[in-house]
């Protein structure tokens, strides 16, 4: 029988380092919610989509 393990981390930024992981993921949030809206109209327009080569 398999046995998996599981580690937990716990982080402590410092206020510094917080202001930029929220900066972090809301970029990464913008980007995201831009690529799919262009995939989603492209996907209306002619039935294609962006796929991660082309998006990079």
């Amino acid at each position: 029988m398999k046995k998996t393990l599981r580690y937990n981390y716990r982080l402590n930024p410092t206020p510094e380092q917080e202001a930029k992981l929220i900066e972090f993921g809301a970029t990464a949030r913008g980007i995201w919610n831009l690529l799919l809206s262009e995939n989603m109209r492209r996907y209306e327009y002619d039935k294609t989509f962006l796929f991660y080569k082309e998006m990079a």
